[in-house]
């Protein structure tokens, strides 16, 4: 099996690279959900993340989104709607909003079946997190040391580092991918390719469904209904904290999981592997009222 050096390895047990100095500096984005999040902040963003990466439910309105734009180009920010997977109603929804985007702003897949309905002048292409397959169970950290340490590397990898999957977004014009800041290290080098990498903190994603158990929470007469129902957008009051033993602390925002991981590998590290932006994320993001 082919060996990859995964931050937050031991360095003992590899040969240490010359150190280099990096002209290049780590983007911050900031992840937001709603217009009223927008505000000049003092700690260096340069660019908003804004829209919904896993409910289309929750796709901004298009008053919404030419605002939150009027907001960066005052600011001179850059721009980059998120998009989730999505329904063919809310492909229709979501495309309302891309036509929005100028050629400079970014869009953010989660879906590929977005990709046939884009015109030819499209926005800058980045691929979601959720296209880019990574090992998210938190308890593999816990695998360190019983089992082989190729194994082990291997888990720190993502779909981004193999060579089939680049060619595959590079083919459809994505410049970009997106990954998790997974707790047993990040192994993908995207170094020795065009796309370059962006990595969330500090929610990373575990899993995801459309079988919310967030809709209808607060509705008795859905105790122990499960399916896929209209809702109040009940995400946007409630969110609730599990427990396991094994996986510590998760979060439920919503339809989907998240653990928390507020250790960085520093941007040295990440720029080497061709990661040049951070995107903060937080339970605000996933807050629109």
């Amino acid at each position: 099996m082919k060996k990859h050096a995964s931050i937050g390895e031991n360095a003992a047990t590899n040969k240490k690279k010359p150190r280099a100095a990096f002209r290049e500096k780590i983007e911050k984005a900031l992840f937001i959900a709603n217009v009223g999040q927008l505000r000049p902040w003092e700690i260096g963003f340069s660019r908003v993340y804004f829209g919904a990466e896993l409910c289309e439910r929750l796709l901004p309105s298009e008053k919404d989104l030419r605002a939150a734009k009027k907001f960066c180009k005052k600011n001179k920010m850059g721009f980059s709607l998120v998009t989730p997977f999505l329904t063919d109603p809310g492909i229709e929804k979501a495309l309302r909003l891309v036509r929005l985007l100028s050629p400079h702003d970014e869009l953010v897949v989660n879906d590929y079946g977005l990709l046939p309905a884009l015109k030819r002048k499209k926005p800058g292409l980045v691929a979601g997190r959720l296209l880019n397959r990574q090992y998210r169970d938190p308890r593999i950290p816990g695998f360190k040391g019983k089992v082989p340490k190729d194994f082990f590397t291997h888990l720190t990898q993502s779909h981004a580092a193999a060579d089939g999957f680049r060619q595959l977004l590079q083919r459809n014009g994505f410049e970009r991918v997106e990954l998790d800041n997974l707790p047993q290290g990040i192994g993908t080098d995207l170094s020795g390719s065009r796309l370059r990498g962006s990595l969330y903190a500090p929610f990373t994603f575990v899993a995801t469904t459309r079988l919310c158990l967030s809709a209808n929470c607060d509705n008795i007469s859905f105790y122990n209904k499960m399916g896929i129902f209209p809702c109040g957008r009940e995400c946007q009051r409630y969110q609730f904290t599990l427990s396991s033993p094994g996986m510590g602390t998760l979060f439920l925002f919503g339809n989907t999981v998240f653990a928390k991981n507020q250790r960085l590998p520093s941007e040295e590290q990440l720029l080497r592997r061709g990661i040049n932006r951070i995107v903060v994320n937080s339970p605000l993001q996933l807050f629109q009222k």
